[in-house]
């Protein structure tokens, strides 16, 4: 983290789906996750660990680590902050429209190109309608694309 856009541009789809991979990223490095996720202001944490999926044993530890070991890597005040504000633009989103952006994001974020939508619809509790799933995530990350920028000073025409 830490080399993204100043504060001043202008975030597309792209930038925040990006910084919400990289803020899931940042999380899954965090050294004491559970503490990290204690800090956050949304419901991230049930969102991007699946414990019916094995993403965590019996004993408590993370099987992230394709070797067993969990090495958790040096972060900045940088990081987490970027990490934290990235998370904080759940707080707007619906607990639904929230949860499928978490598990999307915790696809992307586990080195997947695309999002498997169809495996997802169970989770969501849908049962029916890829595209509407599709189309409900776009439309929620499009909101907070529109919520960051209406919050940034440098994308109000007036100021220019």
């Amino acid at each position: 983290m830490g080399n993204h856009l100043p504060t001043t541009d202008f975030l597309s789809f792209d930038d925040v789906q990006d910084r919400l991979v990289e803020a899931m990223l940042t999380c899954w490095r965090y050294p004491d996750r559970e503490r990290g996720w204690q800090t956050l202001r949304c419901a991230w944490p049930e969102i991007s660990r699946d414990v019916l999926a094995g993403d965590y044993d019996a004993d408590g530890r993370d099987v992230i680590s394709t070797d067993g070991a969990f090495r958790a890597a040096s972060q900045t005040r940088e990081d987490i902050a970027e990490m934290e504000e990235a998370f904080g633009w759940l707080d707007s989103v619906a607990p639904d429209d929230r949860k499928l952006i978490g598990l999307a994001i915790r696809e992307l974020a586990s080195g997947k190109r695309e999002v498997p939508w169809r495996s997802l619809m169970p989770k969501l509790g849908v049962r029916m309608g890829v595209t509407g799933v599709q189309m409900r995530y776009s439309r929620t990350i499009t909101a907070i694309c529109n919520a960051v920028n209406r919050t940034n000073p440098s994308t109000d025409v007036s100021r220019r």
